[in-house]
């Protein structure tokens, strides 16, 4: 008789055996790096990472069409085998239809991308009206006003966007993948070394430290949420509101010193109002550096993301309006988009704008984590980081207008348009490999080793970027 584990369903005799995944921590890294890498070549060059795409489709539809017809010998009545034979000989059809002329197949699966996000966008919008109050309402309404807002773009820059948003996707897909796989190798690393797992103890109550659900999620979650949203919202709206506004004015004319000011001011004050919530990320970088480095977990970076990003845009659009007050504002000159090469402030190349904004936010989230360690006073650390951004943002304006945050170059990108969405690659792939970069830097190197005594007083702060948690 097989004795089975209680806890995985496998035989305890082959369990207790078998090399533990966790001891393979490295090819769990070596396959991120390399998906990583991928998504980094697919969005360098994304009109052929397009026509790659939609080669790939065409030629899994040769593949399922021959399947289909396959199988249809095998069924036991005429009208199934009619069916399936059938159903065979259209997916080859429309396999060779792609293949022969991707471009044209690169145009409609586009379109067909936007009107899904569009109408999926409404629905999840709808329905986080009809979701009752304990269910996370908050984050479904946000995922469905983003879903709308990107088809509605990808919708309106049809048939441009057709040579650009399937490459994109597919590059951002790879790199995510790869960041995941990333981050469960280093998590079975830790485990390998006899490390435990800083999420996953379930008497993390501490005050400050928000409780787990049966779903993991943490409870009062809907607020780090909101709070995201409206604290990314402050950052892009005050920060790039002197950039389109105060910068341009002639009368007053802050100039670059005034623009890196009001940048760090509004992250300074953000982090003091929505710190003690959410721990005042605003950032992608931030949360993927926070996560890389222990400081925060995972499953919620996706969440706070989504976030960032809707909170970013809606303050884009309102400044777009205020802006466009204006009979001499074109967004295509006067939004604070970034860009390299010709659309560099100072005429940046390529590398330049690629190695100053990696190192950059590598530089801000060791401020970020340093500052919020558990040995440094607390209350002092949001100081630090507006000023370390205030003086990141007077290096980086020159090179590329200042970016070190995906969701604030999204947000001005999708209203400055053309080059800005052409440039934007460059503004997710070097924030995020920078803020993970400086998460690394910062827990192999930095990162004071606690013992068990003061762990409770770690985890108090761990979601805390200002340390006010």
């Amino acid at each position: 008789m097989v004795k089975f584990s209680t806890f995985s369903g496998f035989p305890a005799d082959r369990r207790d055996t078998a090399p533990p995944l966790r001891e393979k921590w490295g090819w769990n890294v070596l396959f991120g790096a390399l998906l990583v890498l991928a998504g980094l070549i697919a969005l360098i060059s994304v009109v052929p990472a397009t026509l790659v795409s939609v080669l790939v489709v065409g030629f899994a539809m040769l593949a399922a069409g021959v399947f289909e017809i396959f199988h249809a010998f095998f069924v036991r009545s005429w009208e199934k085998f009619f069916l399936w034979f059938v159903l065979g000989v259209l997916y080859i059809i429309a396999g060779f239809a792609v293949i022969e002329n991707p471009g044209l197949a690169a145009g409609f699966f586009t379109l067909l991308l936007a009107a899904g996000l569009i109408v999926a966008g409404a629905v999840r919008t709808f329905l986080a009206f009809k979701l009752p109050s304990d269910a996370p309402r908050v984050l479904v309404g946000l995922s469905g006003v983003l879903a709308f807002l990107v088809g509605l773009i990808i919708l309106l820059h049809w048939p441009f966007s057709s040579l650009w948003v399937l490459g994109t996707l597919l590059g951002v897909d790879l790199i995510f993948a790869g960041l995941s796989w990333i981050g469960l190798g280093l998590a079975h690393r830790d485990e390998a070394a006899g490390k435990a797992a800083r999420f996953a103890a379930p008497d993390f109550a501490a005050p400050g430290f928000a409780a787990t659900d049966a779903s993991g999620i943490a409870t009062g979650f809907s607020r780090k949420l909101f709070a995201e949203f409206a604290g990314s919202f402050w950052l892009v709206f005050g920060g790039c509101g002197a950039a389109v506004i105060s910068a341009t004015f002639p009368q007053l004319s802050v100039g670059t010193l005034g623009v890196a000011l009001a940048f760090g001011l509004s992250l300074l004050t953000g982090a003091y109002a929505f710190g003690p919530v959410s721990g005042a990320h605003f950032n992608p970088a931030v949360s993927f550096g926070l996560a890389t480095a222990g400081r925060f977990p995972w499953r919620e970076v996706g969440p706070y993301v989504l976030a960032q990003l809707v909170g970013a845009i809606v303050a884009a659009a309102i400044l777009y309006v205020i802006a466009s007050g204006n009979i001499d504002f074109s967004p295509a000159t006067g939004f604070a988009a970034n860009g390299y090469d010709a659309h560099s402030p100072a005429g940046y190349a390529l590398l330049s704008a690629f190695l100053a904004e990696l190192v950059l936010t590598a530089f801000f989230l060791l401020v970020v984590l340093g500052a919020s360690e558990p040995r440094v006073p607390v209350g002092f650390a949001p100081i630090a980081i507006g000023l370390a951004f205030t003086l990141i943002y007077l290096v980086a304006i020159p090179i590329t207008n200042g970016s070190i945050n995906p969701a604030r170059s999204t947000s001005q990108a999708l209203f400055a348009q053309g080059w800005a969405l052409e440039q934007l690659w460059l503004f997710w792939v070097a924030p995020l490999l920078g803020g993970i970069l400086g998460g690394l830097i910062h827990r192999f190197a930095l990162a004071e080793q606690p013992s068990r005594a003061p762990e409770a007083q770690t985890e108090r702060r761990s979601d805390a970027v200002g340390g006010i948690a």
